[in-house]
């Protein structure tokens, strides 16, 4: 092994598994499968980490499963340096090449020298890469991409020429040393051809589950016929996934009707590893390759009954299921009918090893009977819950007999417990699947397949999950700044025992994975459109989605608020912006029209990402107010707390308070109005109509027609750059915040504080950030957040518009008269005394508008212009005739 990359693994090792130096193992590491301090690896070759549980866990992995970084830039680690070569020894001519074979797939290089070349290999839009260069018959040739490959999206390797109906074969072997061997084996890649070779198999690659050798098993055939010798046994050892099964029964058909006898090889586990991962985890001794061919064996099979009988034969089970052809059968022995059968032939039943191979094969297919209890083959992929609402499932795959993509979805533990349960819930996610068996059939196949069941975390909203570490979009995550694309089973694999799912069926983001469609000449296009108010939202729905981790760095994230007249280009900035993420056709909800539940559940259904209230300001006919929405409900979010709690279903105390993870952005046509609290909890845009032109008018239509496709790449360049974007947040935030604080003007820390994350988040989009804008728009787009900042201070130091309204009724009212109609106090005193029922009768006498009385109480006490004083002090009156008492609400004059 590398020193370096020796060194790098046990450190990783030691940092991220706990490990233990102890002697020649490394000991007391935590196991990727159970998470307990059990497993071990060897210290001077630390290739294997294994699980010292056998009997509970087991888990064998291969460190470079654990740690894939690091087999990933062979050049950096291989390619020598000028002046680091050893005068003594002659420099290897593929030191890249040579490195990877041996540390990257574990091949001995003295048994392979002369069989590859170091290469190169270069794309456009990518870049280059150092390969190692196999030759293929006909003047073909195959190489590996060995640098950074995910750089090249699916393609790992790189065909030049064509290889139809050949194959590669080992060059230490020839065509006679094949027919000598007895049995060929044909796989599928280079690697695991050369992966067999070392453990004395003659394999071959047929380069693809699709291609049939045809022309390659032309000349073997000429080769035995020359040697007057039969015809080697073709075993066919392709992938274990669906599509090297298919193949597999494809080519034998072919095969054996070519005159070719035919066996078939599979490693079980549906294709999660090939026969180069067997070298390397040491699974290819003589009893693992039996129990390949047995699962070959069974892959082969020509009927039910045949399969069932080779299960027998190794198992001896009396009973078992099993699947064929995509269904599932029963095998079930009556051992009666099999001691008769076998006596009836002359044997003696009760010495099964004495009797007759063939004799005893009758007796079982005679005895034996296989029924089929069900038209599908569901099978149990792991187990998945939702702790907060205690309710759990089991994940399935059910697959169909005639070709049909598979079905997947989730059964309860009710609807496994019973085989009448079972087959309703199969008849109502599976087209066409019918369950036959008995509840006992159903329980041996649920132990079977449910017995130490893998374990998916799950979450239940869309965006990022703080636990984890990871944004989930869709069928895409983010975690450490590394893409995940969902796997066939639903669920993303993270790393080490950090398997997650979301169960959100609610919000859909479609986000394109694909660099080279993301355009961003929309920035131009909403700069045109909306100037630096366009730029300003950008920069916070840009903050939106780090807005969990601003919050644990800060304590809180700001509300935003897009106000305007109507046909300001609100909703079409708002359904822009929310493409950048992935999601169409959407602008938000309306908290008015929804219920309590409604708006709880939008609130929590997604994290990292805006939730967008609209038009929670309409009127009724007539002017009059419906209920609106209580912005006050919003005061917790500000911080992350939970906006609503509920009460658990079930019969203790438990309640479930779940914590806000988006941001809050309102968009109407009129402000805001509510308390001092909520106002300096919003920065404020305000749009008008002024400044529209027919250009303005093209750009705006323009980002209306952008396809989504083309910029939700956004949300996974803030996602990937994560870390580097906080730490240009966290660093220039707190110095806008105290520069915003010593302006004489905003009195409001919290002002400041909401309006200097906003600044910061304008540098995110500019050079320093993700590159989108110039220097300039960010500093003239700085210079408007901190016009926003002293407006927003304005807007806390003047009275909510019920006061205001409350106060030019007063003053109408008193300059009516010379004498005093409302001041209990009398004209010119030092204070006002009102009492608010005599404001309500004169106000009904001059026909002028009341204020609603309990929003006017709630709002009076606020009241700036003249200072609230006491809201129940008995005043000997000066309006009423003898000066009687009378209890009024009193201000500063």
């Amino acid at each position: 092994m590398n020193s370096s990359l020796r060194q790098d693994i046990l450190a990783r090792l030691l940092r991220d598994f706990d490990a233990q130096e102890r002697g020649p193992y490394l000991q007391k590491v935590r196991c990727p499968g159970c998470g307990e301090r059990e497993a071990f690896i060897k210290a001077d070759e630390p290739w294997m980490l294994k699980c010292g549980r056998e009997n509970h866990c087991g888990e064998q992995a291969h460190v470079k499963s654990l740690f894939p970084e690091l087999f990933e830039s062979w050049s950096e680690r291989y390619a020598p340096r000028p002046g680091e070569e050893s005068r003594e020894k002659p420099t290897s001519l593929t030191p890249v090449a040579d490195g990877y074979l041996r540390d990257g797939r574990g091949f001995e290089l003295e048994r392979i020298q002369g069989w590859y070349t170091q290469e190169s290999y270069w794309r456009q839009d990518v870049g280059g890469t150092a390969t190692v260069r196999f030759t293929l018959p006909g003047g073909a040739y195959w190489e590996r991409l060995l640098d950074k490959p995910e750089r090249f999206g699916k393609q790992k390797a790189n065909f030049v020429g064509r290889y139809k109906g050949q194959w590669w074969c080992p060059p230490a072997l020839s065509l006679e040393d094949l027919v000598e061997a007895g049995d060929v084996w044909i796989v599928e890649g280079i690697f695991d051809a050369i992966a067999l070779y070392h453990h004395g198999i003659a394999a071959v690659s047929a380069m693809s589950c699709a291609n049939y050798p045809e022309n390659a098993l032309e000349q073997l055939a000429d080769a035995a016929h020359k040697a007057g010798t039969a015809r080697p046994t073709l075993v066919w050892a392709l992938d274990g996934n669906r599509a090297g099964q298919n193949a597999t029964e494809k080519h034998v058909k072919r095969a054996r009707a070519a005159g070719w006898e035919c066996k078939a090889a599979q490693i079980p586990g549906g294709g999660r590893h090939d026969w180069n991962d067997c070298h390397q985890r040491g699974e290819l001794t003589e009893k693992h390759l039996e129990t390949y061919r047995y699962h070959g064996d069974l892959l082969l099979a020509p009927s039910a009954m045949a399969k069932a009988l080779i299960i027998y034969r190794r198992t001896e089970r009396r009973e078992c299921w099993f699947e064929f052809k995509r269904q599932l059968w029963w095998w079930k022995l009556d051992v009666d009918a099999y001691d008769r059968a076998v006596r009836a032939e002359g044997a003696d039943g009760g010495d099964q090893m004495q009797i007759d191979p063939a004799i005893r094969d009758a007796a079982l297919e005679q005895a034996g009977s296989v029924k089929r209890i069900c038209t599908c083959y569901p099978t149990a992929l792991y187990y998945q819950a939702n702790s907060v609402t205690d309710e759990s499932w089991y994940y399935y795959r059910v697959e169909f007999p005639g070709g049909q993509p598979p079905v997947k979805n989730t059964f309860s533990g009710g609807q496994l417990a019973s085989a009448s349960e079972f087959k309703k819930r199969l008849l109502g996610v599976a087209p066409g699947a019918v369950w036959t068996g008995t509840s006992q059939q159903l329980d041996t196949l649920l132990q079977d397949q449910i017995g130490n069941i893998k374990t998916v975390e799950t979450i239940d909203f869309i965006g990022y999950s703080k636990e984890h570490g990871a944004y989930v979009f869709g069928d895409l995550a983010v975690a450490g700044g590394k893409l995940h694309k969902i796997n066939s089973e639903d669920f993303f694999e993270l790393g080490p025992r950090k398997q997650l799912k979301t169960l959100s069926q609610s919000v859909t983001l479609h986000i394109n994975a694909d660099r080279k469609a993301y355009r961003t000449d929309w920035t131009g296009q909403l700069y045109g459109a909306f100037g630096l108010r366009g730029v300003v939202a950008t920069a916070y729905w840009l903050g939106s989605l780090l807005a969990e981790q601003i919050r644990s760095e800060m304590g809180s994230f700001p509300f935003l608020e897009i106000v305007g007249e109507a046909g300001a280009g609100k909703s079409t900035l708002i359904e822009f912006l929310w493409k950048l993420v992935g999601r169409r056709d959407y602008e938000g909800f309306d908290p008015s029209k929804a219920t309590m539940p409604a708006r709880s559940r939008n609130f929590a259904q997604v994290s990292n990402l805006p939730v967008v209230l609209i038009e929670s300001d309409r009127e009724q006919e007539g002017g009059t107010k419906q209920k609106q929405f209580d912005w006050d409900e919003l005061k917790t979010a500000f911080n992350g707390r939970s906006i609503r709690a509920r009460g658990v279903k079930n019969s203790g105390n438990d309640t479930y308070e779940p914590p806000f993870r988006g941001s809050i952005v309102i968009s109407q046509n009129a402000p805001v109005q509510a308390g001092e609290a909520i106002q300096t909890r919003i920065c404020h845009l305000m749009f008008t109509r002024e400044g529209q032109n027919r250009q303005t008018k093209e750009l705006a239509e323009a980002l209306e027609k952008t396809e989504l496709e083309h910029v939700s790449q956004f949300a996974l360049d803030v996602a990937q750059r994560e870390a580097a974007l906080l730490e240009l947040i966290t660093r220039n935030a707190r110095a806008y915040a105290n520069r915003l604080a010593e302006d004489p003007d905003i009195k409001v820390l919290r002002i400041a504080k909401c309006h200097g994350q906003l600044m910061a988040l304008l540098d995110c989009l500019g050079p320093e950030g993700l590159g989108l804008f110039d220097a300039q728009v960010i500093e003239m787009a700085a210079g408007y957040v901190k016009q926003m900042a002293r407006e927003r201070q304005q807007a806390i130091n003047a009275d909510h518009p019920l006061v205001q309204d409350f106060w030019e009724a007063y003053d109408y009212l008193e300059g009516l008269s010379e004498e005093p109609l409302l001041n209990h106090y009398g004209k010119g005193a030092a204070q006002i005394a009102i009492n608010l029922k005599d404001f309500e009768r004169r106000c009904a006498d001059y026909k002028l508008r009341v204020p609603e009385m309990r929003e006017l109480k709630r709002y009076l006490r606020a009241s700036k212009t003249r200072k609230f004083i006491d809201a129940n002090r008995t005043v000997r009156s000066q309006i009423r005739l003898g000066g009687t008492s009378v209890k009024c609400w009193v201000f500063q004059a």
